[in-house]
């Protein structure tokens, strides 16, 4: 399991308020409150370094919200709004009304998830700030998961939909996962993970929500983790419903599939699925925008985009249906997932969603000029691979390819080959981790071990290949890393050639500010 499988995918597309809006919760559990510095470093502990922490002064990217792509009406509701150049950029709520059920409204923006109640109480494993449920790590032993509302809908009986979730350890230490519960079977998890399962601090598990209509009323659950530990609150995600009565007098929207799997796509290539706006009630219906959708981690990647979509808002006659397409050009290898939002006159659903997964991969070993494979002999223990450019520096985002910077744009900026990609980042012990640069250009590249952390783990042996399209030309170590920030210089690889050159020292190197990546 590695941090490639968030289905959220980057830092550099999290929410500022949001992240903010973590922070505080966190610092509101703190019994240190009070010690305004001692919160800050509680509130950054909680939060797993994949999000890209500012620990020494570097840039923190912002999200790029508003694709070229996404057209957007200003207000869903608004039937008459015509979409601007700008449209995007406009707010996409004013209230919570806006946004549909299971979403609020924050900065102007629909988020999935609750208001807190009239006495500030929120489910279990959450707390309240500003007026919004958000996940507590605290009382969970560190366990979190998002979104904490999964909303369903369907139009006949029979019908199934699918919904993801993401569990996620935001603690200091190992949780296990012992058992995962939906208290209701028209709710089921498709593909369970086996347990118990071991999740070191930043790691996380993605879970797919199979919902079968059984009749027209509406249905609600709950999902429910629950770890080994005895006195923490399990984790709970609520199950809910919304039938939809098709073929009545009011605008109805029907957006079918509701899940689109675009399966394993190769780093460079790209696939296409599409999904149908059906028009199924006896009035027009109006769609005013198709956004990016917004999760707690942040918007949709823009390796998802949409191809030629109609100018909105569109009107579709009584069973007329348009036909969207959605492509995939990934640019690194993992997991990424996210959703569409789809805006319309529908009033029972105002806001719907199409979920989107798709797992890129790596080209084949004989494609790759450079592949650098490193393996430890430890369990519970976290050792990063880092490739440094030429002259490049170590903990820099324009010469460092790391767990935070795992595809920088080196060389030709329109030439992806000539940039690495750290294709598998492993947190919990043995590797690999794997480091690709299809068509390395003049230049000596620098092959690094960090010693990041250990979760009770004992001090690791590392060993590291350096293979040439699918052949191994250089292999080094075992070196054994004692301390944490033990880094070690292990081989420079100069082109054109390769000609290899071991290192071999061992020192200890201070962090300095994350990239923001995954």
């Amino acid at each position: 399991m590695t941090r490639q499988t968030r289905t959220a995918l980057s830092a550099r597309t999290a929410l500022t308020a949001l992240t903010a809006l973590t922070a505080l919760a966190l610092v509101a559990c703190n019994d240190g409150a009070g010690d305004e510095g001692t919160a800050a470093q509680s509130a950054d502990a909680f939060r797993p370094r994949a999000f890209g922490d500012d620990l020494g002064g570097a840039p923190t990217p912002t999200p790029d919200a508003a694709a070229p792509t996404d057209a957007a009406a200003p207000r869903p509701e608004d039937d008459a709004a015509t979409p601007t150049a700008d449209a995007a950029a406009l707010p996409e709520c004013a209230t919570d009304e806006d946004c549909g059920a299971a979403r609020v409204c924050h900065e102007d923006r629909c988020i999935e998830g609750t208001r807190c109640d009239e006495t500030g109480g929120c489910p279990a494993g959450r707390i309240c700030i500003a007026l919004i449920c958000l996940a507590d790590p605290r009382s969970t032993g560190g366990l979190i998961a998002e979104p904490d509302v999964l909303v369903f809908s369907f139009s006949e009986v029979g019908e199934v939909s699918l919904r993801g979730a993401r569990a996620e350890n935001r603690g200091d230490d190992v949780v296990v996962i012992a058992a995962i519960e939906t208290s209701s079977p028209t709710f089921e998890v498709l593909d369970p993970p086996a347990l118990p399962l071991r999740l070191v601090p930043g790691q996380g598990v993605d879970l797919t929500v199979q919902y079968t209509a059984d009749d027209i009323a509406d249905d609600q659950a709950t999902l429910a983790l629950r770890t080994d530990r005895a006195a923490a609150e399990p984790v709970e995600v609520r199950l809910v419903s919304q039938h939809k009565v098709v073929g009545g007098q009011a605008p109805c929207l029907q957006v079918v599939p509701n899940r689109l799997d675009f399966g394993a796509v190769a780093r460079g290539g790209s696939a296409m699925r599409s999904f149908d706006l059906i028009s199924c009630g006896q009035a027009p219906v109006r769609v005013n925008a198709i956004r990016r959708g917004m999760s707690f981690f942040g918007p949709l990647p823009d390796t998802f985009d949409l191809v030629a979509p109609p100018a909105f808002p569109l009107d579709l006659p009584p069973q007329q249906r348009a036909t969207i397409t959605v492509s995939y050009s990934p640019r690194r290898a993992g997991l990424e997932a996210g959703n569409w939002d789809i805006f319309s006159t529908d009033a029972t659903n105002p806001q719907q969603r199409v979920d989107v997964t798709a797992i890129a991969t790596p080209p084949p070993l004989e494609q790759v000029g450079l592949h650098v494979r490193m393996h430890w002999d430890t369990d519970l223990t976290d050792v990063d691979l880092h490739l440094l450019a030429p002259n490049g520096q170590i903990w820099t985002c324009d010469g460092d390819c790391y767990f935070s910077n795992p595809n920088p744009n080196w060389s030709d900026p329109n030439d992806f080959r000539d940039d690495p990609f750290l294709d598998v980042d492993d947190v919990d012990g043995f590797g690999p981790e794997n480091m690709n640069l299809e068509a390395p250009v003049a230049g000596t590249y620098r092959v690094l071990a960090h010693y990041w952390a250990d979760h009770s783990g004992d001090d690791p042996d590392v060993t590291i290949e350096v293979l040439e399209f699918g052949n191994v030309i250089g292999s080094y170590g075992p070196v054994h890393l004692s301390d944490i920030d033990d880094t070690w210089d292990v081989v420079d690889i100069t082109y054109p050639g390769p000609v290899l050159t071991p290192l071999g020292g061992v020192n200890r190197v201070n962090r300095a500010g994350l990239c923001g990546g995954f």
